[in-house]
């Protein structure tokens, strides 16, 4: 390990080189780097000590601990081009909010050369914010408890675990303002994990007329009153691409997600277990303006969805998705255990495969574009048993790994994108255990 306690900046900074062309690669090379340590062997012992002396350009690592502050933000960036990079793992240096503040605060034009990188985000709830500036508390004035970007703050956050963080907008993550000024960041690698209030709305993201890009993350057990896992709002296009979404609730409706007038583009993700417990389990779609807002879905797989009554993987009101390549199955509702679309929703489907849900595969009208599967049973053959043992297991894992990277027409890429990776994984642990 390397004695960070005794080096000077300059010998730090070349010894952490290699470490900054990956870590910075979006940003200007560092003009210094400062040190956090809760013990004092650091530059700073306040990770907002750092934030306030650093310069654009400079790179801030902060060692191992738990770290808060007094203030109403744990950390707020001060639209400062820095990175904020945990030198431990995320589980070992941790933004508290302690139950009373929010963790991060991006809100001075921040844009993707701020970099939060390797932190967990962890029991933050945000202070009052007076959004219809009535000068009165209402119960709804909280918003993003790990993080609100607003006023086109746009920063990149990676590999951070948010958890267990509390909002009544967006339990974890809110971007956008009162004055509509869309908040676009980049969220790479991170876990949502039990974020949310049942009567708050999106769980663990909440998007207010904003696009972030959201590549390769984990939304798990989060919670709200309508969009378990993320609400978009207000011609939100978020872009979505590898994200897994499981066992996320809403209490009303969209489980996994649920989208207002917006057009989110999912591509290669999964929505597993994810319950509502009115409409649609994993994806409530609605636009009650009936505008042109068209959201779309590529090779994403739902199963084991449930809703309490219609669309047990998808609802669908006055709005018209598009759906290709993608698979439902083993979903569960009244009426419509695949889709259920009504009042003008006509969803354009091609090149997927629908079987195997409860009651039906489909309620309501849709747009056949061809090469659609569509059966009360599922094809029974099993694509994750590579050894053809008749059982999903431990050989069939590894010869995942072996086919591991970039490769054209391999049995392990089983969602047919070209590469293995974390998605076939991930579809493999799904169907773990014998083939029925």
């Amino acid at each position: 390990m390397l004695d960070t306690e005794n080096m000077s900046r300059s010998s730090y900074a070349y010894i952490t080189s290699a470490f900054l062309i990956s870590a910075a690669a979006a940003s200007p090379a560092p003009a210094d780097v400062l040190t956090v340590n809760l013990d004092g062997s650091g530059d700073f012992t306040s990770i907002q000590a750092a934030i306030d002396s650093a310069d654009n350009g400079d790179l801030i690592l902060v060692s191992p601990g738990v770290y808060t502050e007094p203030s109403e933000h744990v950390i707020d960036l001060v639209g400062k081009a820095i990175v904020v990079s945990a030198v431990g793992t995320a589980q070992e240096t941790i933004i508290d909010g302690e139950g009373i503040r929010r963790g991060i605060f991006c809100g001075s034009g921040e844009t993707a050369s701020t970099v939060i990188e390797g932190f967990t985000i962890r029991d933050c709830f945000p202070t009052w914010y007076d959004w219809n500036k009535n000068g009165a508390i209402d119960f709804w004035e909280y918003f993003g408890g790990g993080c609100w970007n607003r006023d086109g703050s746009s920063p990149t956050i990676r590999n951070c675990i948010f958890i267990e963080n509390r909002a009544e907008y967006g339990g974890a993550i809110y971007n956008g303002d009162e004055n509509g000024v869309a908040s676009n960041p980049h969220l790479e690698g991170c876990q949502f994990l039990d974020n949310g209030l049942a009567q708050g709305l999106g769980g663990a993201i909440y998007n207010m007329s904003s696009r972030p890009t959201i590549l390769n993350c984990a939304l798990v057990g989060n919670r709200s009153y309508f969009g378990g896992g993320v609400l978009n709002f207000n011609g939100s296009d978020p872009i979505l691409t590898g994200c897994v979404f499981l066992s996320n609730n809403a209490i009303s409706d969209g489980g996994g997600m649920y989208n207002d007038a917006s057009e989110p583009r999912l591509t290669g993700c999964e929505f597993i277990e994810n319950t509502a417990s009115d409409e649609g389990g994993a994806i409530f779609n609605a636009d009650p303006s009936s505008s042109a807002n068209i959201p779309v879905f590529e090779e994403c797989l739902f199963r084991g969805n449930r809703a309490s009554a219609e669309g047990g993987a998808m609802h669908n009101f006055s709005v018209s998705p598009t759906i290709t390549n993608c698979e439902f199955s083993e979903n569960v509702a009244t009426e419509g255990g695949a889709i259920h679309s009504w009042n003008g929703s006509t969803p354009a489907i091609g090149s997927s495969t629908i079987c195997d849900n409860t009651p039906d595969q489909i309620s309501g009208p849709f747009s056949d574009q061809g090469s659609n599967s569509i059966s009360d049973t599922c094809d029974v053959a099993c694509p994750t048993d590579l050894d053809g043992d008749g059982t999903t297991g431990g050989g069939d894992l590894g010869l995942v790994f072996v086919e591991w990277g970039r490769c054209r027409s391999c049995p392990a890429d089983f969602n047919d994108d070209g590469m293995v990776n974390g998605i076939d994984l991930g579809i493999l642990f799904v169907e773990w255990g014998p083939c029925f």
